[in-house]
């Protein structure tokens, strides 16, 4: 299913210059364009390794909203926080867990960077089950919890959640430039919820977690909400699978 998953996409994929960022974990492909300098970003499922991040707040000075409740993540944020200033002195490591000395931080501005202790969803305000990860080392939680095979039994931690209306709306942001999803399924509906409710950023880099799953029902459900995006998009070809980058096609100018 997988190979013909592949086939499909590639039919509609666009040939575009991509540049990377980060780190080979946490790195992530994107499209230089003018209207990233200042922009604002929404990055959420952040884990332990923010080298795209960082390097693209210091290449473009953008705004970035780090979305993410577990305790791994928001610790690693603080750290990152209180090293501001101090200059790179080491290579990144491999893994999910950056060390601070990796991180460039001697030009940063400490109000470009926002965090909000929750999970991102398609529903604002809510209480859900943050399921722990399968590997105890690493720190990747998830409300479908499906590196559990989507058990209930696993254990968990209870979070709350925040939408990206409630963001934009929270912040004022007339248009994020980047939005980022590593959320472990949860992209899903909240991809959905965002097409209802005619949000639109220039940039989705995004991780389809649940193709991992080898399921049949995840790659129709996939592809149609690829379909739903392409109305808006252009997949863009890159070879980091199953991460994706979207293209808006109202905003593609200066490519």
């Amino acid at each position: 299913m997988k190979r013909i998953f592949l086939k499909v996409l590639s039919i509609f994929s666009k040939r575009m210059q991509t540049d990377f960022l980060g780190s080979k974990y946490g790195g992530w492909y994107f499209v230089d364009k003018q209207s990233l300098s200042k922009s604002w970003v929404i990055s959420s499922g952040v884990g332990t390794d923010i080298s795209f991040d960082i390097e693209l707040m210091e290449k473009y000075q953008t705004k970035i909203i780090f979305v993410d409740p577990t305790p791994e993540a928001i610790s690693h944020l603080n750290l990152v926080l209180s090293s501001l200033g101090s200059v790179k002195s080491s290579d990144y490591v491999e893994g999910g867990e950056q060390i601070i000395s990796s991180y460039e931080l001697v030009n940063l501005d400490k109000n470009n960077f926002l965090i909000e202790k929750k999970a991102l969803y398609h529903t604002d305000n809510k209480t859900l089950k943050f399921y722990k990860p399968k590997n105890v080392n690493h720190v990747s939680h998830s409300i479908s919890n499906w590196q559990n095979n989507y058990s209930r039994s696993t254990p968990f931690i209870k979070v709350s959640t925040i939408n990206i209306s409630a963001i934009l709306k929270k912040y004022k942001i007339p248009k994020v430039e980047i939005l980022k999803l590593d959320i472990e399924g949860a992209e899903y509906s909240v991809l959905l919820n965002m097409i209802k409710n005619k949000i639109y950023p220039n940039q989705i880099l995004v991780e389809f977690d649940e193709l991992q799953t080898k399921r049949i029902v995840k790659y129709i459900r996939y592809l149609y909400l690829i379909m739903r995006l392409m109305k808006n998009y252009y997949i863009v070809e890159t070879d980091s699978y199953p991460n994706y980058l979207l293209i808006s096609k109202n905003n593609n100018s200066d490519i």
